[in-house]
């Protein structure tokens, strides 16, 4: 796979993803880094990050924390991609991540706040939920209930409670982004019915429909021939 994961190629996902004024702001490293670790290639997410940082490496005043925090959003790219994709593929991703990352830019402290109190958690979950969802967000509580209350009862604790509340509020990257990571890992799982929802929710979280395109297409562009689906446009 590493043979694939050309310097060419990664120049060319980099070229789908519109151009940011910051490196470590544009999409593309993310999209791509979660679109490997969900596809189970996690030998190409350290492909990535290496070439990356030597993007960065080549532009003007770049600093050690302009290191750091490509390494922390990649690292939570993946990390939040896990909920859909399986945290066994994300693990390997990390991993791969974490043997390329230099030793001074590794962090041995959590960035999580685990002082939070189950009731702002559940209150964190359930309001970054509804703002994944939209006006569709009650309805979509409704449904789950309907179709399976226990499956609702335990989406309810693990999935808002935990993900939304724990994984996905996790500000390292923007909800813009977190956006991206989860559209990322549903076509590398070809899961494809909630992708153009979650193009609606991109842009509530304040993408643009150039960024929401790029991710896609770089998605398509790494996946050819073998989606079994043809991807919604935006």
């Amino acid at each position: 796979m590493t043979d694939i994961v050309t310097a060419e190629f990664l120049n060319e996902l980099r070229s789908l993803y519109p151009a940011q004024a910051k490196y470590v702001d544009s999409g593309w490293y993310l999209a791509a880094a979660v679109a490997f670790s969900s596809s189970n290639r996690p030998e190409a997410v350290s492909c990535v990050f290496r070439h990356a940082l030597e993007d960065l490496e080549k532009l003007p005043d770049t600093s050690d924390e302009d290191r750091r925090l490509l390494v922390r959003k990649m690292r939570e790219a993946i990390f939040k991609s896990a909920l859909l994709s399986g945290f066994a593929k994300a693990i390997y991703a990390l991993i791969s991540l974490y043997e390329a990352t230099p030793e001074e830019f590794r962090d041995t402290e959590p960035m999580c706040d685990f002082t939070r109190s189950k009731e702002e958690v559940a209150a964190s979950g359930q309001g970054y939920f509804d703002l994944q969802y939209g006006d569709t967000a009650a309805e979509t509580q409704l449904l789950l209930r309907s179709i399976y209350p226990d499956l609702f009862r335990s989406l309810e604790h693990v999935i808002t409670t935990l993900g939304y509340g724990y994984v996905y509020s996790l500000e390292v990257i923007s909800s813009k982004e977190t956006s991206f990571a989860i559209i990322s890992a549903l076509i590398a799982t070809d899961m494809l019915g909630p992708v153009k929802q979650q193009f609606a929710c991109a842009v509530r979280n304040g993408a643009t429909v150039e960024e929401i395109r790029g991710v896609r297409e770089m998605r398509i562009a790494m996946a050819a021939g073998v989606l079994k689906h043809e991807v919604p446009n935006i």
